[in-house]
């Protein structure tokens, strides 16, 4: 069950990232003891210097190996289970997200406002949910970064308190030079998603309509076209890609600087006996250990989240769409069995609760696999449906393979493949757009016989001005 945000909400991107707490707050409190586990690790060993090393005692020096490889064990266990459930949690709600677009697109009520073509529709379902599915993270690794720099501040304060208040201060620095490091990203990260989608979208548009292009001798032209596309996407992703080389850097050298002064801080406490050398150990290592939280704190609010928050005003967008006509979903006035029209399909019929009805468009679209995978899974509904459709001809029968997109078939073969896949779904009410345009006349004659007998009192409309289905039509 998904439970997303209504796509007006102004919060949607939020709001979906915290859809799953069941699985992102276990995630996070796992992440959690894994990097506290991770920052004791100086803790320990300085304590093992100070208190076995100084002293010469084997027995103390065992105590702490025992802790330290206690800890590292509880350690790998807890990132384990916290980095699975966070790749859980970003899968289901990826799927949430891609499937709440999915069901707007093929809304049979259509989708008014600012045209969008197969392609682009195609970017916002793959590209801009998966980067919404990537911002789940943030629900995760954030929570367990704060608290890693919370408890080396309160560690190093336990040594000197200077120290501890340091760090504690030195923690939002970082993270804030981070963002305003990343600005510049921000900016080009939208831009980059924009051509990027551009440059599918068309790619896809292309491919599909490449059998036309051909006719038309446009291929050329075209293809121009998605080279300048495809060269302006380039541009702004090496734009980004530069902008986030320069985050990178910028926080690099913050954290560089603040190891450095937190280290040479350390050092001359060390040699003033204000604390030990175990202690002098413990603070390099905890502030060699919290430079990474702070630094992916800060890289992750300044990157993912701004191309999460781009992604997501594209989806929203799509899932906002109003309907092209405002009625209430209605069964259209269709009579038993076969109906034949040679006008375009009634307006009401888009109206039909999409659970009720199935269209059978006239272009057929095969994926690859055997005959049978393109029909059902069950192979007596696959065989009596293949049957119905006049296909019992077809070399191999429902183990022939037929290629990626049909190219193992012939047009009527795989025309009459699709027709079957559309029968053996059974729906309440089945949509034919000139379903035989790729047989010949006797073969047609039967498929409609069948066809009329397999569905019974059925409601079935088929848009043709086929004589064998307009006779068909008229004697039922």
């Amino acid at each position: 069950m998904r439970t997303l945000p209504a796509a007006s909400d102004p919060r949607w991107l939020l709001k979906t990232v915290f859809s799953r707490p069941a699985l992102t707050v276990p995630a996070a409190l796992c992440m959690v003891v894994s990097f506290l586990l991770n920052a004791t690790t100086p803790v320990i060993v300085g304590h093992a210097i100070d208190e076995a090393v100084e002293q010469g005692s084997i027995h103390r020096m065992g105590l702490w190996l025992a802790v330290l490889v206690a800890a590292f064990g509880l350690n790998a266990l807890a990132a384990w289970y916290g980095r699975g459930l966070n790749a859980r949690a970003m899968l289901v709600i990826g799927h949430d997200v891609r499937m709440a677009i999915t069901d707007r697109i093929q809304d049979p009520r259509g989708m008014a406002g600012k045209p969008r073509s197969a392609g682009e529709l195609l970017a916002i379902a793959s590209t801009d949910a998966r980067r919404v599915q990537n911002a789940v993270m943030m629900t995760v690794f954030p929570v367990a970064e704060i608290s890693a720099i919370v408890y080396v501040a309160i560690m190093t304060s336990r040594i000197n308190l200077p120290l501890g208040i340091a760090i504690l201060c030195g923690g939002p620095l970082v993270v804030s030079g981070s963002v305003r490091a990343a600005q510049p990203l921000r900016a080009r990260s939208g831009i980059r998603q924009a051509a990027l989608a551009k440059a599918s979208a068309m790619a896809t548009d292309l491919v599909h309509g490449l059998r036309i292009l051909k006719g038309l001798g446009a291929v050329a032209t075209v293809s121009m076209r998605y080279a300048q596309a495809s060269d302006t996407a380039y541009e702004r992703t090496v734009d980004a890609n530069a902008s986030q080389a320069r985050l990178n850097a910028a926080t690099e050298i913050l954290g560089s600087v603040y190891v450095i002064a937190v280290g040479l801080g350390a050092g001359a406490l060390a040699m003033h006996s204000t604390i030990s050398v175990g202690e002098l150990i413990t603070v390099i290592g905890l502030t060699q250990f919290v430079i990474t939280p702070m630094t992916m704190l800060g890289r992750n609010i300044a990157s993912r989240w701004a191309a999460a928050q781009a992604s997501a005003a594209r989806i929203t967008a799509v899932l906002a769409a109003p309907s092209v006509e405002g009625k209430k979903p209605q069964l259209p006035a269709l009579a038993p069995g076969v109906s034949v029209v040679a006008e375009p399909v009634p307006g009401d019929l888009v109206f039909l609760p999409r659970e009720r009805f199935l269209v059978a468009p006239h272009d057929t679209l095969l994926f690859e696999g055997t005959v049978q995978e393109n029909i059902s899974s069950d192979s007596a509904v696959a065989k009596r449906a293949l049957y119905t459709a006049a296909g019992e001809d077809i070399p191999g029968g429902l183990d022939r393979e037929v290629g990626e997109g049909g190219r193992n078939l012939s047009g009527g073969q795989q025309q009459r493949v699709a027709l079957a896949r559309a029968i053996a779904a059974d729906p309440a009410v089945l949509v034919l757009a000139d379903p035989t345009t790729a047989v010949d006349s006797v073969t047609e004659q039967v498929i409609a016989q069948r066809v009329a007998h397999h569905r019974g009192i059925k409601p079935t409309l088929v848009y043709t001005a086929s004589p064998a289905w307009t006779a068909m039509g008229s004697r039922l």
